[in-house]
């Protein structure tokens, strides 16, 4: 019998480099999984970013527009509380003042000099913040001065036609000095006014303003506000630290 000879097959090192050829042009399958999970990651990580700087902005605004609003409304509060202070001081002073008028009038003999005392004794009653008044004749000498912290005196004779409050006393008008401290304890304000004529004469009356501090000590704003009062000068007459006040600042 004859033998045919098979075809031979390739090498074997040929069958390993086509393997390999292969291989090479063929990419792996995971890649392209992996990159879109980088390029997800990445804009889900841009997003939050997104997200958590308009949630930033959004909280800034509000905090900002949530702190106008308090400090508006505690400006607010501040100025209802000084304008209900100053209108109850204001009406203390006036009501003071009407009194001091009406005891000025010239109902009584101006010769009269013990019913003049009496008079005044009755507004020393009266207004218990009024510590002393005194009339002055149409030349500016003292006729009587009545004090609740001293000796009444009678036609002393004594000359305060320099004094400012005789100077600028207007009839029917009360006229209001400075805020000055009696000996350096307690504020005083000088209230005048002429009665009669316009060369009348002049009743002069010395008003404690003490009162004021309970006024401003009843002010309560929030845990650490407080409400003081200043002149017209910008002196400290009232505060809740009255050694401030005592400073004279």
């Amino acid at each position: 019998m004859m033998q045919r000879d098979l075809p031979a097959g390739p090498p074997a090192g040929g069958v390993d480099a086509a393997n390999a050829a292969m291989s090479l042009a063929s990419p792996p399958v995971g890649v392209p999984h992996q990159h879109r999970g980088r390029l997800f990651r990445k804009y889900l990580l841009l997003l939050l970013s997104l997200v958590t700087l308009v949630l930033l902005v959004s909280s800034g605004i509000n905090l900002y527009f949530s702190y106008q609003e308090n400090r508006a409304a505690l400006a607010s509060l501040q100025r209802e509380k000084a304008i209900g202070a100053a209108s109850r001081i204001e009406q203390y002073i006036r009501q003071v003042s009407q009194q001091l008028v009406y005891t000025a009038l010239p109902q009584i003999d101006a010769g009269d000099v013990e019913l003049r005392r009496i008079e005044f004794l009755k507004l020393l009653r009266q207004a218990p913040e009024v510590t002393d008044i005194a009339q002055l004749d149409a030349t500016g000498h003292e006729q009587i001065a009545v004090s609740r912290l001293g000796m009444d005196v009678v036609a002393s004779g004594k000359d305060r036609s320099g004094e400012p409050a005789f100077v600028n006393a207007k009839r029917g008008q009360p006229w209001y000095g400075p805020v000055y401290f009696r000996k350096e304890t307690e504020p005083y304000l000088t209230v005048a006014t002429r009665s009669g004529s316009d060369k009348g004469p002049v009743t002069v009356a010395e008003v404690n303003l003490k009162f004021i501090w309970d006024v401003v000590s009843r002010i309560k704003i929030g845990d650490q506000g407080k409400a003081y009062v200043v002149d017209r000068n910008g002196l400290l007459v009232a505060d809740p630290d009255i050694v401030l006040v005592l400073r004279k600042t």
